[in-house]
């Protein structure tokens, strides 16, 4: 699914997966748009039918979710062209071991690799999550994902 078919229907749940799917928080979104958490728990809110996402920040998201599928799209092909029947290393990061900002990257990251798996199930190449520091001895990883 491309991030771009996410647009056609802008509800409340509608942007909370978008947000999560991408890996980013609450606090992330309203950052980006310029408004309080608490505004953007409202957007995602049932029980506040007319407190809406701005255009700005189903814009913010669905750029994202454009650069994200770019770059799903990338590391696949790459993976594919590489494939060699074994199960290809996919980095997933501890978030709980880093630092904010680290974590932020790493919640984004590890969005992108879960859409990555996902892709290559449909594509029927065997792969493995493995944490960081189990994955950085293996050239595969270092020559497709910026580790």
């Amino acid at each position: 699914m491309k991030g771009t078919d996410m647009q056609t229907i802008h509800t409340k749940a509608g942007f909370k997966v978008l947000r999560e799917s991408l890996g980013l928080y609450q606090s992330d979104v309203a950052e980006a748009a310029g408004v309080d958490v608490k505004t953007v728990k409202n957007w995602e809110s049932p029980r506040l039918p007319r407190a809406r996402a701005t255009a700005v920040a189903w814009k913010y998201l669905e750029n994202l979710a454009e650069i994200q599928e770019r770059e799903v799209g990338c590391l696949v092909e790459k993976i594919v062209d590489e494939t060699d029947g074994n199960p290809y290393p996919l980095p997933y990061f501890r978030e709980q071991d880093l630092a904010a900002e680290d974590a932020r990257a790493a919640r984004i990251s590890n969005a992108m690799t879960r859409k990555v798996a996902f892709e290559l199930t449909r594509l029927a190449i065997p792969y493995e999550f493995r944490f960081e520091e189990e994955a950085a001895d293996d050239e595969r990883l270092s020559e497709i994902w910026d580790m």
